[in-house]
Parts: C-alpha cells; structure tokens; sequence
C-alpha cells in the first residue's frame, strides 16, 4: 500500500509509445508531456529500471510490449513504488480482453485505468506477482529465451524540465588510464629531483664548498 498517495505524481500503462491509459496528481498536473518522452525512451533489455533526480523517481516496469511507468517523489520508497507497478500490471492483465487483436488506441483503457489505479493505491494485500512470477503478457515464441546482451551497458535517464534523455552510461577507461600515467610521471619527476639533491649535496661535501670552482 502506498503510504502517501499524493506521493505518486503520475502513472500510466503504455504499449510501446502509446499511452493507452494515465494519473497525473491535482498539484502535478503538467506531466504527460515529460512522461510521453520518458516512456518514448523506456530502456531496453530491462524488465525493471528506476532513476531519481531533482527530486522526482522515475521508475519503469517493463513487460514487452507494454510498459508500466510512474513518476514519484523521491521520499517514497522502492518498496512501496514497485509494489505499486506490480499491482497494476496484475489489473491490468484482468481487463485485456481474451483475443489478441485489439486495438491498442491512445487513451483506449483510460476508462479503466482509474479503477485500476485505485485498486494498485489501496491494495493490503500482496500482489499475486509478488507471491509467485506470472507469464509475460506477450510470451517470446517457444524455444526462444530472451537474454540481456553482455554488451549493453547499464542506462541511465537524464531528466530536465525541458527534455528527456536516456543513453548508455560508459566507464570512461580512457581518463583512468590518463590519471594513473599522470601520477605514474610524477612520481619519476620526484624521484629524479630527489637524486639531483643527494648527488648535489655529495658534491657540496666533498669539495667543502665551491671550493672546487676556484681550481
């Protein structure tokens, strides 16, 4: 159950970069155009993706091809906020209807989606996909097995008031590299500096002085 609803800023169940369904808070009222591009850029090769930044979460349930998304105050917790998606996604389930050719339009389930937002809100009760994991509401064909490619690198969603972007976040090897080589010629210019000296001061002793500069 969330604590706090008002707490949830925005909410929606999309198919691919359609938003077939949406809440948006009465003191939030400006969010369907940050999150239509939230959505737009929905991570791949995730099933769950969350980012917090200027005090607002985004967080992501990814069941292809719909996407459950919900845009939250940073205080509300992971454990409330996944909860919440999950509920969703399980009422979601019960309405679609039993053919597969529906017509997924803009708005098609928001008549919908109140009550299911709703329910999600006020639910005690553990989720049946908290209990025990549920097929995907899109199955891959049989004898296929969807896999995270070892090369993608983990995402990270760049959030503005004016834009939306998600990219790849890299280790940038190449600096690290530069920083050891650069600590690595310090340490020779020290040590050179600190045999100069002792040679100097060798030279210093044996010839008592500058004497030595007088011959």
């Amino acid at each position: 159950m969330i604590s706090n609803p008002e707490l949830i800023h925005y909410a929606c169940i999309a198919r691919s970069e359609t938003i077939l369904g949406q809440h948006q808070s009465e003191k939030e009222p400006n969010m369907e155009a940050l999150a239509a591009q939230c959505v737009a850029q929905t991570p791949p090769n995730h099933s769950l993706f969350s980012h917090t930044v200027n005090h607002r979460t985004y967080t992501f349930l990814i069941d292809p091809p719909f996407v459950f998304f919900s845009i939250s105050h940073h205080s509300l917790l992971k454990s409330q906020t996944l909860p919440f998606l999950h509920r969703i996604r399980s009422s979601f389930r019960q309405t679609l209807p039993p053919t597969n050719n529906h017509h997924f339009a803009p708005l098609s389930f928001q008549s919908q989606f109140h009550t299911i937002f709703q329910n999600a809100l006020h639910d005690n009760n553990r989720s049946q996909q908290q209990q025990q994991p549920s097929p995907p509401l899109n199955p891959p064909a049989q004898g296929l097995k969807k896999k995270k490619r070892p090369n993608d690198a983990p995402a990270t969603l760049d959030v503005s008031d004016d834009a939306v972007s998600l990219k790849p976040q890299l280790h940038n090897h190449s600096n690290k590299a530069k920083h050891v080589w650069k600590k690595h010629v310090w340490v020779l210019l020290l040590l050179d500096l600190f045999v100069c000296a002792v040679l100097f001061v060798i030279w210093l002793w044996v010839c008592s002085g500058f004497k030595c500069m007088a011959y």
